[in-house]
């Protein structure tokens, strides 16, 4: 099973697919949270963004998505490649900083 944050974004799974969630934050980049009466916990208010078969789909949807929404215009297939690029070292950077070596 897959619960995974990356910065504001929520992936999870179960046997069926990987859901893509927009977690609200406040201010200071901290997760918003609402108190579940019913399991007695609190859960990060989320937005349903993606349903996709497996993980890599969802961060390969996820990579457009932030394109798409980024604040940088882009104009070229250049800019294009880079700033894919760039959202796939941070991907890369933030799993590599998580996971053991050697798995």
């Amino acid at each position: 099973m897959i619960d995974m944050k990356i910065d504001q974004y929520h992936l999870t799974s179960d046997k069926y697919e990987v859901k893509v969630n927009k977690m609200s934050v406040d201010r200071q980049g901290h997760p918003v949270t609402s108190y579940d009466e019913k399991s007695g916990i609190n859960r990060p208010i989320e937005a349903p963004l993606a349903h996709c078969k497996n993980v890599e789909d969802a961060l390969h949807w996820l990579r457009g998505y932030l394109i798409r929404t980024g604040s940088e215009r882009i104009t070229t297939v250049d800019q294009l490649a880079r700033e894919s690029r760039k959202i796939e070292r941070q991907f890369d950077t933030y799993i590599k900083e998580r996971v053991p070596e050697g798995l």
